[in-house]
């Protein structure tokens, strides 16, 4: 079973995915966070820092890093022995390159829709953990700017639709505790796996 954590930054993700990797034991693995771990490794201090590095091309590096970052997800998925979480999904990794080629008045590529929806029929069930529910926090490597977390929640809705993926499929965390957010999670686990 592969199941994706869906949200804008600094709703959760992470935290949820460790926690859920702890409850559930080491035949889950984890697909992690490919922006942040890719943007840590060429001394960025956030994703969005290197958009911004040439307004000129941005919607080039914007490319680059989705692309990047969903081809990494789907060679992981193909090579998935067992079970799997992914930090953050397709519509997750979508909404932000839509976010910016929207900002440069860029159509996304037919390519780029075609690769997130190939990956999103391989996903059984997502979480969703909508903005609003934990405070932004500002620990230097997520924007802080809560403009921009509500309009890349506003993408990653817009993509569960336009990747056709199913309402059935997506479980809304509506709790702040990580401890109901995990249960939550758990129980939408063991309810895909009995099926």
């Amino acid at each position: 079973m592969i199941i994706s954590l869906i949200g804008s930054h600094g709703t959760g993700k992470t935290t949820l995915c460790n926690s859920l990797v702890k409850e559930l034991g080491g035949e889950w693995s984890v697909f992690s966070d490919y922006y942040r771990k890719i943007a840590k490794q060429l001394h960025y201090k956030t994703p969005r820092d290197a958009v911004l590095e040439d307004q000129a091309i941005r919607q080039v590096t914007s490319t680059a890093m989705a692309g990047s970052a969903l081809g990494a997800m789907l060679e992981w998925i193909e090579n998935l022995k067992g079970h799997g979480i992914i930090d953050a999904g397709p519509p997750s990794l979508l909404a932000y390159h839509r976010y910016w080629l929207k900002a440069c008045d860029t159509p996304i590529s037919p390519y780029m829709l075609r690769l997130a929806k190939t990956i999103s029929q391989k996903i059984d069930a997502y979480c969703y953990l909508p903005t609003g529910k934990i405070e932004l926090e500002n620990d230097g490597i997520r924007s802080g700017d809560v403009i921009f977390q509500k309009d890349i929640d506003q993408w990653v809705l817009c993509n569960r639709v336009d990747l056709g993926i199913s309402e059935k499929k997506v479980l809304m965390i509506e709790s702040t505790a990580i401890d109901k957010r995990t249960d939550e999670c758990i129980q939408m686990i063991q309810s895909f796996i009995k099926k």
